[in-house]
This record gives structure tokens, C-alpha cells and sequence, in this order.
């Protein structure tokens, strides 16, 4: 099974690991988080980063999920990929619900990722609005 590693800048991450808990109980192997603190260096990020991927790797390979493209966590999270580690960054808790329930079987590549994610935003009165007017035009 492969690992998963959330990155984020302060505890984005954090809150994201623990909401999944809801979904998925308390002890969800193979997930971890490593939140940027603003006290702390990139290199010291990177360290923390390097540990937290060994740690849910079981030969399987890590999927890192990074906050914003760009940012620190997910600068070192690309230093970390390799043919095993594979960083997809714009995370959002669809795209971690997905990883989640799909990494017991063949887990999606990045691309099926970033879809998932991608599909789970809405403008929520924009689709209300639609949806009453395919109701009227019925």
C-alpha cells in the first residue's frame, strides 16, 4: 500500500489528517503530515520531510500532497521524488479521501489525483441556482 505524506504551510496538513479520521477511524496506516512552521528553515523542513516519507514507506512508494505549488513544502517535497515518491500539489480533501480509498487497490496517477480534485469544488450557489432551473425546465 502506498504511504502518504501531507505537506502544508502551519497545520493545513495537521487538520486535514486528523478530519480524514472521521471517514476512516482513528489509525489510518501509513499517513503522516509534516506542517512548515514559521520558525523553521527549509532545511529543517526537508529533514522532517525525509523522515516522515521513510516512515510510511513500505516499499510501495509515497504519494506526497502539497498545499500550494511553489511553496516550500512542496520545493523539498520535489527534492524528494524519485521512481517511489510522487508529490501532487493543490491538495484538497476530496483528492485525500480519494488517495485514501483507492490506495488499497491500483491508486490513481497524479493525473487522476488532480481530477478528483479538482472535481470537488464548486461554487455552491452557482449550483444551486443551475439545479433549480433544470428543475423548472422538467
Amino acid at each position: 500500500m502506498k504511504g502518504i505524506v501531507l505537506v502544508s504551510h502551519g497545520d493545513m496538513a495537521k487538520g486535514m489528517a486528523q478530519s480524514a479520521t472521521f471517514f476512516y477511524g482513528d489509525d489510518i496506516p501509513q499517513l503522516t503530515w509534516c506542517g512548515l512552521r514559521q520558525d523553521q528553515s527549509p532545511e529543517e523542513f526537508a529533514d522532517e520531510l525525509k523522515k516522515a516519507v521513510a516512515q510510511v514507506d513500505d516499499g510501495d512508494g509515497v504519494v506526497v500532497l502539497a498545499d500550494l505549488f511553489g511553496g516550500t513544502p512542496c520545493n523539498q517535497a520535489i527534492l524528494c521524488m524519485n521512481d517511489n515518491t510522487e508529490c501532487i500539489a493543490g491538495m484538497n480533501f476530496p483528492m485525500l479521501l480519494e488517495l485514501l480509498s483507492d490506495r488499497m487497490g491500483e491508486v490513481p496517477g497524479p493525473n487522476g489525483l488532480a481530477e478528483k480534485g479538482k472535481s470537488g469544488i464548486y461554487d455552491v450557489k452557482e449550483f444551486l441556482a443551475a439545479s433549480a432551473a433544470d428543475e423548472e425546465d422538467e
